[in-house]
């Protein structure tokens, strides 16, 4: 029977101890480290999700329903999203708010700035050092052992500037997910003035041909009675048939406008929708009274980013200054040499002498400039912008009021006179032909007319920014909507709604 002798010394109790702490040290490493987990594309199951979108979808009402508590009654504004009766400008922008592709992906984009600022400023992880020596002549302890642990203490205060920064740079990320919700907003108002300038001048076309047919069931009689020359009569059936070519072509461009807007709201091509215009154009719900520089700073979804880019590069600076001072390095330890316990303490300071973090502090400081001059421009293109706006919405609404009011009841007038001379007998087919002509015409241009007009406003608005639009700091500081398209396989749906909304939703 073999017996293993147990060693109960002092110093192997030391030994065992050291021995166990090392190995809780380890395990506990290794117990705090994430494991990779791949996550392959389902693209099959993404555009199954993408084909069944329709308007009436849960993620729709939910942000729908968050807006109307923010803002419940904003003038000129949706009242209630009902899009069973038809899609409206402003129902067509709250769905792209939620399943634009552009916006999903920008919003996940900040989500990784997000994910950056709520893990930094953290301390750097200890380390652990081993040396071992043995002593080559023969004595009773040949080996010597020496254990450390390295703890690096931020008395610069390092840690609290990296915290800022990281803020600060997710807050300019939220501020460029704002800018990038209001420019889809507006995309979709100009897609929206394009397609119902088109349906209205499609309805115009249509019922210009149904005149002509009116009137060339007169033309084939006077032909047959022998009252009208063929070649007259024949011009009759030439504009009928250039107008019905054009008909084809308008409602050709109708259909594109259509898949253009349902691309804007994130919609396949084949979803149940129906558009509704109140005209051409959406509704404007405030009135611009002059450029001001102030709202301009408070309002502009560029000038909104371009402040928050240059906080950032403030706090950038801020950083690299601080990074110059020393933090301090200790290095607790236990060792044994020649048969004797030891305890170690090491510290260690650097010296900001030779280097001082000069070159990190001059990028900084000449980025900084970069990022004030870029906001100084951005100001003043701004600025030129919507003065360039301001023209050309002055223009186009005087032109669609030159048309509202004297060239469209003009040629009203004429072709109503015309047709009253043909009713008393006296029918002068050229006369009604050109009457009928000019008035389609007319009203063709007083639908462009407003369609520019329209289009003038929405630059507008563009440059001026959402009305509640809000400022980095505030509360679009808040973690951003995780995704606003429909959950693809593997993903809860929960992480898909925007039920929080970044500031530019709502005007």
């Amino acid at each position: 029977m073999v017996r293993l002798h147990e060693d109960r010394s002092e110093g192997g109790l030391r030994r065992r101890f050291t021995g166990l702490s090392l190995a809780a040290l380890v395990a506990l490493a290794a117990g705090g480290c994430q494991s990779y987990e791949r996550r392959p594309l389902d693209m099959t199951g993404h555009q199954a999700a993408f084909l069944a979108r329709t308007p009436e979808s849960p993620e729709v009402r939910t942000f729908a329903e968050s807006l109307a508590a923010r803002s419940p009654a904003p003038a000129g504004g949706m009242v209630a999203f009902d899009p069973g009766d038809g899609i409206t400008c402003e129902e067509a922008e709250v769905i792209a708010l939620v399943f634009n592709a552009d916006l999903r992906v920008a919003r996940l984009r900040a989500g990784v700035t997000q994910a950056n600022a709520e893990n930094a400023g953290l301390w750097e992880d200890p380390t652990i050092g081993v040396d071992l020596a043995r002593i080559i002549q023969s004595t009773p302890e040949p080996w010597k052992v020496f254990t450390s642990v390295g703890l690096t203490i931020p008395i610069s205060g390092r840690l609290e500037i990296e915290k800022q920064r990281a803020g600060v740079e997710h807050a300019a990320e939220l501020a460029r997910v704002a800018q990038r919700e209001w420019m889809v907003r507006t995309s979709v108002r100009r897609a929206w003035s394009e397609w119902s300038a088109l349906d209205a001048q499609l309805a115009v076309t249509r019922d210009f041909l149904s005149r002509v047919d009116q009137i060339l069931s007169v033309v084939d009689k006077m032909e047959q009675a022998g009252e009208m020359a063929r070649t007259e009569a024949r011009l009759f059936r030439i504009e009928k048939a250039t107008k019905a070519a054009d008909l084809a072509v308008l409602e050709s461009r109708v259909r594109e406008a259509d898949l253009r807007l349902r691309q804007l709201m994130g919609m396949s091509p084949d979803a149940p929708l129906r558009l509704h215009a109140v005209g051409v154009g959406p509704t404007r719900s405030s009135v611009h009274s002059g450029t001001d520089t102030t709202e301009l700073e408070r309002r502009n979804p560029a000038m909104l980013v371009a402040a928050a880019e240059y906080e950032a590069a403030e706090k950038a600076l801020e950083l690299e200054v601080r990074k110059q001072y020393p933090d301090l390095h200790i290095g607790p330890g236990y060792g044994r040499e020649d048969g004797q316990d030891q305890v170690l303490l090491g510290l260690s300071l650097p010296i900001p002498i030779l280097n001082a973090n000069r070159r990190g502090i001059a990028e900084a400081r000449a980025q900084r400039e970069v990022t004030r001059a870029a906001a100084e421009a951005t100001l003043e293109q701004t600025i030129a912008a919507v003065r360039s706006a301001e023209v050309r919405l002055m223009g186009a609404t005087q032109r669609r009021s030159t048309l509202e009011s004297e060239i469209v009841p003009l040629v009203d007038a004429q072709y109503a006179d015309a047709r009253q001379v043909a009713r008393l007998g006296e029918v002068n087919t050229l006369v009604l032909l050109e009457s009928l002509t000019r008035q389609q015409e007319a009203k063709v241009g007083l639908v462009e007319a407003v369609r520019d007009e329209a289009l003038a406003g929405v630059d507008l608005d563009e440059l001026l920014g959402p009305e509640a639009m809000t400022s980095p700091g505030g509360p679009a500081a808040n973690p951003v909507p995780s995704g606003a398209a429909a959950p693809s396989s593997g993903k809860p749906a929960s992480e898909s709604t925007p039920t929080n909304p970044t500031g530019a939703a709502a005007r």
